[in-house]
């Protein structure tokens, strides 16, 4: 009887287990949509996130792409603005020496110095010591350049680096062409250093009064000097 009993036990349990496994296969083969809807999602998901990257990686290179450009812009940028730079250095350097040399007309401040004869020359003196003469020019233009002149003419005529000047007689020959006293010499330039430079004490005004000349200078605003213009002389 006991033997009995324990097969229709073990036979029970065997029986349970048969319908539990039954029931659970049953039911996952009922409902087979559920794991693989999941698995559909899964995939889009991560081809979602794998297209989402490549634009990172894309939006990245084209970043980076974009921000050389920009850096190569920036240095052609630059370099043309150097270029223009030197090229305004070289037009104004251009512009300067044109001026030295009077081949443009020129404008601005400046002084005029006014050398003329002795007043009053004493009989039984010679006359050549009271009268004007070439080396009381030189020294007035030389000190007038000296002192930074751009520009320097006497009686209106543009004074070039070849331009000579001589005496003759009671009259001044400027490149051959003769002026009487009294001679304006007149200089562009910062009339604050430039009239000191000839009032100077022991200068170039007082040495000239030595020598029986008369020496006016004045401050001259808005001075206009014509360009040289070649066949003038």
């Amino acid at each position: 009887m006991k033997l009995k009993g324990r097969h229709v036990v073990i036979s029970l349990i065997l029986l349970v287990s048969g319908f539990l496994v039954a029931y659970s296969y049953q039911h996952s083969k009922d409902d087979p949509k559920v794991v693989q809807l999941s698995e559909q999602k899964w995939e889009k998901n991560y081809e979602y996130r794998k297209k989402a990257i490549e634009l990172v990686d894309k939006n990245k290179e084209l970043r980076e792409e974009l921000e050389t450009k920009l850096q190569k812009i920036q240095d052609l940028e630059s370099e043309i603005a150097g270029k223009e730079e030197l090229a305004g250095q070289y037009v104004e350097q251009k512009k300067q020496l044109q001026i030295l040399t009077g081949k443009l007309a020129v404008i601005g401040d400046g002084v005029k110095v006014t050398l003329n004869d002795a007043n009053y020359i004493p009989s039984e003196e010679n006359v050549n010591n009271y009268i004007v003469h070439e080396s009381h020019i030189h020294k007035v233009v030389n000190e007038l350049f000296s002192a930074g002149a751009k520009a320097v003419a006497i009686n209106g005529q543009r004074i070039m680096e070849d331009t000579f000047i001589a005496c003759i007689g009671p009259v001044i020959s400027v490149d051959g062409i003769e002026y009487p006293a009294p001679f304006v010499i007149s200089a562009i330039g910062d009339p604050e250093v430039l009239f000191p430079s000839i009032t100077l004490t022991n200068g170039v005004k007082d040495q000239l009064e030595n020598e029986n000349i008369e020496v006016d200078i004045t401050k001259v605003n808005d001075l206009k000097m014509d360009a040289y213009i070649a066949g003038d002389r």
